[in-house]
């Protein structure tokens, strides 16, 4: 049975498949100022984009398993033209640039098998990023699958934004617990995703009503793993791919959720 913080979203007719380019979002995915931090003898390099006017709000947005590329890339120049200073934040490393499935995979995993150093790293970014965009009157995340795992195992352990969307996110093991976060969070999740099913997800949420947290769950009927990415396949039977029905909806209620935080 669905609560009442949970909504599932179906669609009348299905788009029709289109492969699009690595940049089809419309927006250059310029490469933005580096941000170097480090954490245990470490050294990241994450990527900032300011906006042209002044600077509604801060926002880090963590990418998928390949990392810092051109997607998170043109994500960061769409939220930039919101108002917001946005860092993509770097969790496998500086000069760690993923080309392959295989090397994602195995550099993905070392974080989730970890969770404790995905979010320390996540925590030495956001900190360093505060630092460069102090008169910035609130700071949010987006997590973005893999994201969306180091964005919930870094509010564990410290609470370092005031809001924070995860989008298709790739959730913690079975044996993990996020009762302990009390940052407002929407969550947008495909009933399709194979990553993080449906009872895992609502699982999570459970944990996060039990202590009270403002948190949202809305379900996309049919749609798969990181679905609101525009240069995935829309068609086939794979695990992943973009849904068109839904994309936009919820990239318009994150921004909406995103825009209505306060310091």
């Amino acid at each position: 049975m669905l609560n009442r913080r949970i909504v599932l979203k179906t669609a009348l007719a299905a788009s029709g498949g289109i492969l699009m380019s690595e940049t089809a979002s419309g927006l250059s995915a310029t490469p933005g100022q580096p941000l170097v931090y480090r954490d245990d003898g470490t050294d990241f390099s994450g990527r900032i984009v300011m906006p042209d006017g002044a600077v509604r709000g801060s926002l880090v947005y963590v990418p998928d398993w390949y990392g810092i590329y051109d997607y998170p890339l043109a994500e960061a120049r769409r939220f930039a033209s919101l108002g917001f200073a946005v860092m993509v934040a770097d969790v496998y490393g500086a000069g760690v640039r993923i080309t392959s499935d295989a090397q994602a995979t195995q550099a993905s995993q070392f974080l989730r098998d970890n969770p404790r150093t995905a979010s320390r790293r996540l925590q030495a970014g956001v900190r360093a990023f505060r630092d460069v965009v102090p008169q910035a009157p609130f700071l949010a995340a987006v997590g973005f699958s893999l994201g969306g795992f180091c964005v919930l195992e870094m509010l564990t352990d410290a609470p370092l934004v005031h809001g924070a969307v995860i989008l298709s996110g790739a959730l913690g093991q079975p044996g993990g617990d996020y009762a302990a976060i009390e940052t407002p969070i929407r969550f947008h999740h495909g009933t399709r995703d194979m990553v993080a099913d449906v009872a895992r997800v609502t699982k999570v949420l459970a944990w996060l009503e039990a202590k009270g947290c403002d948190c949202t769950l809305t379900l996309y009927a049919g749609a798969r793993h990181a679905f609101t990415n525009p240069n995935l396949p829309s068609g086939g039977d794979g695990w992943l791919g973009y849904d068109a029905r839904y994309a936009g909806e919820a990239d318009a209620a994150t921004e909406s959720f995103l825009l209505s935080l306060k310091g």
